[in-house]
């Protein structure tokens, strides 16, 4: 079909041709062997951009319909804030281009009128400039007129609506020297003809245009996902800030969720200091959820004051049922960048276990973080390389220290390995314990999500959600490769302990968003999946690349396998 369409596009350099003569040259030629070659040629061309059709049904190529046309509209303010004017309204013909916005001259005004000319459609070359005025050419307009009231006067299904771009392309190709010098907009000709203009869609007075519009925020949200599937977010973006452009004009009550949604796609491309501007500069509006996401653009580019700051500002803001879940997402992140400046403080002053005397600062050092994750982490920097007859010295000291010690023998009693687990284990006691360190005691497998082989036939992505304290999970993301690696483990990592609803918003939801969406799987189920795979990693001799951060698999072990499986 591919071969067929270039052949036809060849022809048509010629000027118009009827699809007959098309079939009949391009059979002759060897192109086509169909036993029909008009119908290859129609199914070859079918939804081509590069090519239109005629009122007497030739076909024409949209760069000689297009070539020197000239389109005229008026600056808004919006446009002038975004530097650019979206084709769809008096610029809906560039949208035959594939373009769906063109650049504002930098002195041009709310208000101004100005013309975009068409240089050369094949490699999408556009200029615009200012004008004084806008005259009227009324032979040109009366055709435009002529050509939409002949295409809604048809007998068509409800809506009867017809896009502007493919119609003006007819007229510019089929009447003289039509809309070659700047003239009126396009939506005032067809105003003053008893029409209505809608994102480049024509139709009647009373037209249902919401549903269009909604039919059309689906389309790009589509394509969106599209882009972000094929890992195309720079894209994705582009097309994401048209949605929110339209939505603001028409859907106004769901800008918000996708201006939160382009920050983040912004973010995907790499360009996080534009996604933080998008947010910050919807902080006007008192939204919980935009300082929300500011917070967490800022806490992955390293900056966690303004994380902290941005997660204060929102709880501030969070009041009432409808904010509820947000403000319990702020508050964890609030929580946690509380708990991490605790946690480097203890890294600082947390003695070597080599330290005779520093048993009790140890153990003030242990049990200082309020996150069970954080207290995980010190207690295995805190005894790594350790020589077991001076770790058994420290668990016994610790043990004499009251309450604190108690705790600090309980976490390590969940952490280290045997026999130094249950040295610690008799020291700890009874309890009651520290939120945090119960969290390390009590953690075990509480749900699991995977992505579908329909999604991801290649790459599996298991999602095993530990449970801990406060109701936090602590997230395992498992990539098993049944590709390369045979279904091995080709990648896990822990992330952060979290409340569930950021994992929610922070894991499944942009997963999805990215093509891969998950779905929930029995515990069981998921940890047998993940012992099979490790089995395979194991005999293949594969390590994780997150080995090189994590004691990643002694976790897996620690909180996955050993206490679920």
């Amino acid at each position: 079909m591919g071969r067929i369409a270039d052949a036809a596009i060849s022809l048509l350099a010629g000027g118009p041709a009827g699809v007959a003569d098309i079939g009949t040259v391009l059979a002759e030629a060897g192109v086509t062997r169909a036993r029909d070659p008009v119908a290859a040629v129609r199914r070859a061309l079918r939804d081509d951009p590069r090519v239109i059709e005629l009122a007497d049904g030739r076909l024409a190529r949209v760069d000689q319909a297009l070539t020197g046309v000239v389109l005229t509209t008026r600056v808004t303010r919006e446009a002038r804030d975004r530097g650019v004017m979206d084709a769809d309204g008096d610029l809906a013909p560039v949208t035959l281009l594939g373009l769906e916005a063109v650049p504002l001259p930098g002195d041009a005004l709310p208000g101004d009128a100005v013309a975009v000319v068409i240089d050369d459609p094949a490699v999408r070359a556009v200029r615009v400039e200012r004008i004084a005025r806008t005259p009227r050419v009324a032979a040109h307009e009366a055709a435009l007129a002529d050509a939409v009231r002949g295409r809604l006067e048809r007998d068509w299904s409800a809506p009867p609506v017809v896009h502007l771009a493919s119609l003006f392309a007819v007229v510019a190709s089929t009447v003289p020297q039509a809309f070659r010098e700047p003239g009126r907009p396009l939506s005032e000709i067809l105003r003053d003809a008893g029409w209505e203009l809608h994102l480049g869609w024509v139709g009647p007075p009373g037209t249902a245009w919401r549903d269009l519009t909604e039919e059309e925020v689906d389309a790009l949200e589509a394509d969106v996902a599209g882009l972000l599937a094929a890992e195309r977010p720079a894209e994705a973006a582009a097309l994401q800030d048209r949605l929110v452009t339209v939505l603001r004009r028409h859907l106004p009550d769901r800008v918000p969720a996708a201006r939160r949604r382009l920050a983040r796609v912004l973010a995907r491309a790499g360009r996080t200091g534009e996604g933080l501007a998008v947010l910050t500069g919807a902080f006007r509006f008192g939204d919980p959820e935009d300082r929300y996401e500011a917070s967490l653009l800022a806490l992955r580019s390293g900056d966690a004051p303004a994380a902290r700051r941005w997660a204060e500002e929102g709880l501030a803001r969070a009041e009432g049922a409808e904010h509820a879940e947000v403000a319990a997402c702020l508050e964890d992140v609030a929580h946690d960048l509380d708990a991490q400046a605790a946690f480097h403080r203890s890294r600082r002053v947390m003695p070597h276990i080599d330290d005779p005397f520093g048993v009790e600062a140890l153990v003030t050092a242990l049990v200082a973080p309020r996150r069970s994750y954080l207290v995980e982490a010190l207690v295995e920097e805190a005894f790594e390389g350790a020589a077991p007859e001076v770790a058994a010295a420290v668990l016994a000291t610790m043990s004499g220290l009251g309450e604190a010690g108690a705790d600090a023998c309980a976490a390590c009693a969940a952490v280290l390995p045997e026999p130094l687990a249950s040295l610690a284990r008799a020291g700890a006691g009874e309890g009651p314990r520290r939120p945090w360190v119960q969290g390390l005691v009590d953690a075990a497998p509480r749900a699991a999500w995977s992505t579908s082989p329909a999604h991801a036939p290649d790459q599996q992505q298991l999602v095993i959600a530990v449970g801990k304290e406060a109701g936090r999970v602590l997230p395992l993301v498992v990539l098993v490769d049944h590709d390369d690696l045979g279904g091995a483990v080709k990648e896990a990592f822990f992330l952060p302990d979290v409340c569930e609803p950021r994992l929610v918003r922070e894991l499944l939801v942009p997963m999805a968003e990215f093509g891969l969406p998950c779905r929930s799987l029995p515990v069981p189920r998921a940890l047998g999946v993940l012992e099979e795979a490790l089995a395979r990693t194991d005999a293949i001799g594969w390590r994780l690349p997150s080995e090189e951060h994590q004691p990643v698999r002694a976790r897996i072990g620690r909180w996955v396998l050993g206490r679920g499986g």
